[in-house]
């Protein structure tokens, strides 16, 4: 039988790694996409906006020569997105940013490496099977969107598609999620600026 393979589009990302620094850091990491003859090494800064490209680093491997096409053909944003994400789980060890910026601050300056990963492991494990709690009335206490509001500026951070990436670590779906991030907001623990207007540029969403 068959099966279906997604065809990779030119500008795809197809591999990211790192050349420089240690995991987790925001720069000396390269960036492979489908179709392009060049490799980037970026260095990236994030916050409430999202991911910045603030350092660019053209390579080939095959000394193909640098164009003004080839300038003109470079995705910054997607750049600034893989990178991020690839920084933001602990250069791509995790499947999501599930902690904070302090925990995840405090695991990399454990002395032991594996120690800090197996940690990490079991704070996001212990994150994503938590039961929703809920009030003698049947709804959600404000601690929930508290979390919700959390988990959606790691995941703007860290470049990742925040209503889809969301919804999956809080086992909801997307309608649900759209419901509590309006709820967070109204509640004060988002702002109306802190989710991106633009589409995130890896997967369109």
């Amino acid at each position: 039988m068959r099966t279906h393979r997604e065809e990779k589009r030119t500008g795809d990302v197809i591999h990211v790694d790192r050349v420089e620094g240690s995991p987790g850091d925001l720069a000396g990491i390269r960036v492979t996409l489908h179709g392009h003859d060049h490799q980037y090494v970026v260095g990236v800064v994030t916050g409430k906006g999202g991911p910045r490209l603030v350092d660019l680093q053209i390579r080939s491997e095959t000394d193909a020569a640098i164009s003004p096409e080839t300038l003109r053909a470079i995705p910054s944003r997607r750049l600034a997105h893989a990178a991020a994400k690839f920084a933001y789980t602990h250069d791509g060890k995790f499947g999501t940013p599930l902690l904070d910026v302090g925990t995840q601050t405090a695991l990399e300056h454990m002395d032991d490496p594996a120690e800090a990963d197996a940690e990490y492991r079991r704070l996001a494990s212990a994150a994503k099977q938590r039961p929703e709690e809920r009030t003698a009335r049947g709804k959600l206490p404000d601690s929930h969107f508290q979390e919700v509001a959390q988990r959606v500026r790691a995941a703007v951070v860290a470049g990742f598609p925040v209503r889809e990436t969301v919804a999956g670590d809080m086992h909801t779906t997307v309608p649900t999620l759209d419901r509590w991030i309006r709820k967070a907001k109204d509640l004060g623990y988002l702002d109306e600026d802190e989710l991106p207007r633009r589409k995130n540029p890896e997967n369109n969403r």
